[in-house]
């Protein structure tokens, strides 16, 4: 591999980058997933390909600015997987406090004593 392909997969990697934050901005959980397992089948290859490239000046720096660029919409699909992470949370609580009234209630209503019962018995 040479010096400008590293770089081209370096760029592919910032584009996916900026795609995932698309999808994270519409809230396209599918779309995130998909391009969240190819991003990490991508960045292993080039942490094997760039053991391989010796890089000039220029393109150490150049892969340095691509990297900060990455990691900062890294940074905002993060926050919008944490927000995601927090609604499912609460979801789970709602249906956890649900469940448990449920099945008080349910208890409850095994224990209840209909009122032709008192009615109807025998004297």
């Amino acid at each position: 591999m040479m010096q400008a392909q590293l770089i081209a997969a370096y760029e592919q990697l910032l584009e996916q980058s900026q795609r995932l934050l698309e999808y994270a901005k519409k809230a396209d959980w599918d779309g995130i997933f998909a391009l969240k397992s190819q991003g990490l089948i991508d960045a292993a290859y080039l942490r094997r390909a760039q053991d391989q490239v010796d890089l000039d000046a220029n393109g150490q720096q150049y892969k340095l600015e691509l990297l900060s660029q990455i990691l900062a919409l890294e940074e905002q699909v993060n926050y919008f997987l944490h927000a995601r992470q927090n609604d499912l949370g609460e979801l789970m609580q709602i249906n956890r406090k649900k469940s448990n009234l449920n099945t008080a209630y349910r208890a409850s209503s095994q224990q209840v004593i209909p009122i032709s019962h008192y009615l109807y018995r025998n004297k």
